[in-house]
């Protein structure tokens, strides 16, 4: 009888069989850091939580640690962290820049101030703290402030759409509706997926009382949205009639109830009564004279 063996049936040394490779601690920080860049704060915080304790008390994990935090809108617990790492040399002026950005969140402004003029004495190319310093200067109502921290965080910022757009959210607050417009149009040419950007074009459109224009091109996921806050601007202005078509558009054409809209046409209805007695004795008026 012949007996019959298999090809290659002898089993391998054991040294020699392939085992998946194990991911570096350096590497695992390094694909968190880079989430971090992207805003893909969640993947980082998950990524973090697989550092071994050596890796993660390090001033660079902790840094990275507050950033996360930072992201997700956690800002106290940020702030303990970036003052976890301001006394390292590595990364003093970005934990004090993370700090101004914390406490900015928190509202109180005028210590995130001093904060971030703190960390651009240290490292004048953090965009971040400029920009920041812009936001805190706008809710301090000193323009002319904020546009230089904006323009000084453009200049220093590689992909600045974002910061563009909050000039054009600075200069809105300002009323100088057509350079807000400008800002905004600029902010969409650099990064036409800022929806951001898109839906405040709209509302300094708005404010320019050039609604059809504001309501142009929409698509049909933002229309809704887009209807109630051009009605709101309208309202704002007076432009009751228009106000009114806009938020009844708005209950029309959103898939579930808009309860932005209907709260909105009925503080429409109940200021449009309030106008009715002055309006009626100004005609009265007139027609005596």
């Amino acid at each position: 009888m012949i007996a019959l063996t298999a090809c290659g049936a002898t089993n391998p040394p054991v040294e020699n069989v392939a085992r998946p490779a194990v991911e570096s601690q350096d590497a695992i920080l390094t694909a968190a850091e880079a989430d971090i860049e992207a805003r893909r704060f969640q993947l980082a915080y998950q990524r973090l939580g697989r550092l071994n304790a050596e890796m993660g008390t390090t001033a660079r994990a902790r840094y990275a640690a507050a950033e996360v935090l930072l992201g997700l809108d956690r800002p106290k617990e940020a702030l303990t962290r970036f003052e976890e790492v301001q006394s390292d040399d590595a990364f003093r002026a970005r934990a004090w820049q993370g700090m101004g950005l914390a406490l900015l969140a928190m509202g109180n402004t005028t210590t995130a101030i001093s904060q971030l003029n703190s960390a651009l004495e240290a490292d004048p190319s953090l965009w971040r703290s400029w920009a920041g310093l812009g936001r805190a200067y706008d809710q301090e109502k000193r323009w002319s402030e904020a546009v230089a921290a904006y323009d000084k965080s453009m200049a220093a910022c590689p992909t600045p759409a974002v910061i563009v757009n909050n000039m054009g959210m600075s200069l809105l607050l300002q009323k100088r509706y057509e350079e807000a417009a400008a800002q905004f149009e600029k902010a969409i040419a650099q990064d036409p997926t800022l929806d951001t950007a898109k839906s405040n074009l709209r509302i300094a459109l708005a404010w320019q009382g050039r609604y059809t224009e504001a309501l142009t091109g929409l698509q049909p996921d933002v229309r809704p949205d887009a209807l109630n806050n051009v009605g709101y601007v309208a309202m704002l202005r007076g432009d009751y009639k228009d106000a009114q078509q806009y938020f009844s558009q708005a209950l029309e054409s959103s898939p579930t109830y808009h309860n932005g809209a209907a709260m909105n046409l009925e503080a429409l209805k109940v200021l449009v009564k309030s106008k009715l007695p002055a309006q009626a004795q100004q005609s009265a008026g007139s027609s005596g004279q």
